[in-house]
């Protein structure tokens, strides 16, 4: 546990810089209160998938810094054994293969490493040129890039906040996201 207690520390830092828009600051602030008090029912995602063996790449050009970003790929390296692992598989307008190019890894949610079902923290990994499909959802929704990618909110343009920049998603707003041409990493947390 010790180890997912750091995770958490350094992702809620991340959550706090300047980089993410005050709405999804104060977001996550209240994902991290919920957080401080653990809850888990054991149940476990322990599928893997293709999109996994992605992972050393995508944090490889952070594992060396010694910013929060490293802190914060070096804390995923160290939980990969026991992420639980997800997968969309509905949506709109997502690449033609985004099912095999995509994996969600949920480390504290429904199916995660600790699962409980009032907030969600973990990532999502996307490979090179792959577009995640549209979707909604009703919690709100905060996101820190790890890696270059592009965001998409309503019927706005494309967008990338860069690395270590963040964006929210309001409630059931339409959403999605792409990389390019390396893989896509960023964390997420949602309160439920």
């Amino acid at each position: 546990m010790k180890n997912l207690e750091h995770f958490i520390r350094v992702a809620r830092a991340l959550f706090q810089a300047p980089a993410l828009p005050e709405a999804g600051r104060q977001m996550a602030m209240k994902v991290f209160e919920r957080l401080e008090q653990p809850s888990d029912d054991g149940k476990r995602n322990l599928a893997r998938y293709p999109a996994c063996d992605l992972l050393d790449s995508a944090l490889r050009p952070l594992l060396d810094e010694t910013s929060s970003l490293g802190d914060t790929a070096r804390a995923i390296k160290t939980l990969e054994p026991a992420i639980g692992w997800q997968r969309r598989t509905s949506g709109s307008n997502g690449s033609k293969d985004y099912v095999e190019k995509h994996v969600n890894g949920m480390i504290c949610g429904p199916g995660g490493m600790e699962s409980r079902y009032d907030v969600q923290l973990g990532f999502s990994l996307l490979a090179p040129n792959t577009r995640y499909p549209d979707h909604r959802h009703p919690p709100e929704e905060a996101y820190v890039l790890l890696s270059a990618g592009e965001f998409r909110q309503r019927d706005g343009d494309w967008f990338d906040p860069g690395i270590g920049g963040g964006l929210r998603n309001p409630p059931n707003s339409l959403h999605a996201m792409r990389s390019g041409a390396t893989p896509l990493l960023a964390l997420w947390c949602l309160l439920v």
